[in-house]
Parts: structure tokens; C-alpha cells; sequence
């Protein structure tokens, strides 16, 4: 397929550009073009071939004109003309052979050339894969990296957070504890006071409960000997009443019945 027109202008002029920088030694190569060009390697191939093909026909000589001696001496100089025919003839034939020996050698070139643009190409293509590859292993990596950093950072504020607030905790009980040792302390100290006290008074206390328990047990003592002292009276007495009475029936046999009416009494 034919280039465009603006892809061929852009081939000449690049072609141009570069012949002219060489001095107009050598034909640049289809690469070269190809890169000043900006174009693909098909176009650049075609556009070069008919560059080329342009520059040689500028080369080859016009039609060869017929010398003025021929002309001068054509009628009698049949056999000179026909010599001189051959002659420009063969000539000419030779500059024919010569423009197409140079075509195809420029043809060769220009496939030489495009298949090292090819192979130079296809080079760069590889390298750009494997760069390619190397630089998504390396954004594959990097990303696996940052998962599991950001897991060891998400775990780390995790962490952070239970530390925070286990330490607001602390800090709440310490204040909790403080608050109730001193409470502790200002119980332990009345109660020390307090005992002070009771061991001050305690003596008092003991002291009299001693003397009111020694007059306690005296007078249980003495109420225990005034009512033993009354029980043996007592017994006595029933003694005594128990002979009268004894006595009593003996002399009177039939008194039985006011007598038992005192042993009721």
C-alpha cells in the first residue's frame, strides 16, 4: 500500500535533510529516515525506494543528441554515422546497464538496510519488553511491599490504640488507687487513733470492771453465807416442828386429820 502524500513529503524532505548533512556522499539509510521521518519501517522503505529511484534519474544524462559531424557529414559518411550509432548506442546501453547495476545495488542496499532497521528494531523492542517486564516485576514487588507494610502499620495503629487506651485504664485505676489508699491511710490513721484511745481507756475500764466484779463477789459471798445461814434456820425449825408434831400424835390418836391439814399448810 501506497504512503499518504504528507508521509511521503515528510520521507523526502527527511531523506533531503540528511543527504545534504552527508555531504551528498552517501544515500542515508532507511532507518535514519524512518526515525527523522517519524513514520513506520513499511513506509519509510517505500518512500526511500522511490527517493532513491528520483535521484538516480537525475543522474543519467538526457537522450544523446546527434554530434553536429554526423549531421555535416551524413550523406557521405553513411558508414562513419552507423559506426558512430553503435558507438553512441553502445554507449548509451552502457549508462542503461550502469543506472540499472547502481538501481539494483541501491535495491540490495535499501533491503540490507531495512532488514538491519528490522533487526535493529526488533532489538529495541525487545529491550523496551524486558524493561517493560522488569519495571512491572519491580511495581509488583513495590506493591506487595506496600501491602504489607501498610498491614504492619494498620496492626502497629492497632496496637497503638490498645496501648492508648489500656493506658488511660491504668492510669484511671492508679488514680483510683491513689485515691483509695489515701482514703485507707486517713482510715488507719483514725483507727490507730482511735485504738490509742481505747487502750487509754480500756485500762480505766478494766481497772473498775476488776473492782466492781471483787464487790460483786463479795457481796455474792456474803448473800451466799446470810442465805445458808437462813436455810439451816429454816431446817431447824422444821426439825423442831416435825418432833411437836410428833409428839402431838402420840398423845392424840385421832388428830390425824388436823395434822394433815398442817403438813399441807
Amino acid at each position: 500500500m501506497k504512503p499518504a502524500s504528507d508521509t511521503i513529503e515528510r520521507i523526502y524532505a527527511a531523506a533531503e535533510d540528511l543527504y545534504e548533512q552527508n555531504g551528498r556522499a552517501a544515500y542515508p539509510t532507511v532507518d535514519a529516515v524512518r526515525k527523522a521521518a517519524r513514520v513506520n519501517m513499511n513506509d519509510a522503505n517505500s518512500g526511500m525506494r522511490e527517493w532513491r529511484r528520483n535521484q538516480m534519474a537525475r543522474a543519467v544524462p538526457a537522450a544523446v543528441q546527434v554530434p553536429a559531424a554526423i549531421m555535416e557529414v551524413q550523406a557521405t559518411l553513411a558508414a562513419q554515422v552507423w559506426q558512430v550509432a553503435q558507438a553512441v548506442a553502445g554507449e548509451s546501453l552502457g549508462v542503461a546497464q550502469a543506472a540499472w547495476d547502481a538501481e539494483r545495488n541501491q535495491l540490495e542496499t535499501l533491503n540490507k538496510e531495512m532488514a538491519d532497521a528490522f533487526e535493529a528494531q526488533a532489538a529495541e523492542l525487545e529491550s523496551l519488553r524486558i524493561g517493560m517486564r522488569a519495571a512491572a516485576d519491580e511495581a509488583e514487588s513495590a506493591a506487595a511491599t506496600g501491602k504489607a507494610l501498610q498491614g504492619e502499620v494498620d496492626s502497629l495503629r492497632a496496637r497503638l490504640t490498645t496501648l492508648e487506651s489500656d493506658a488511660s485504664r491504668d492510669a484511671a485505676r492508679m488514680e483510683e488507687l491513689a485515691r483509695r489508699a489515701n482514703e485507707l491511710r486517713r482510715e488507719l490513721d483514725h483507727a490507730h487513733q482511735e485504738l490509742a484511745a481505747a487502750h487509754a481507756g480500756g485500762r480505766e475500764a478494766i481497772q473498775a470492771h476488776a473492782s466492781e466484779l471483787a464487790a460483786v463477789r463479795i457481796d455474792a459471798r456474803q448473800a451466799e453465807a446470810l442465805l445458808r445461814a437462813e436455810l439451816d434456820a429454816a431446817r431447824q425449825q422444821q426439825r423442831e416442828l416435825m418432833q411437836i408434831v410428833s409428839s402431838a400424835s402420840a398423845t392424840v390418836p385421832h388428830s390425824e386429820a388436823p395434822y394433815n391439814r398442817m403438813d399441807h399448810r
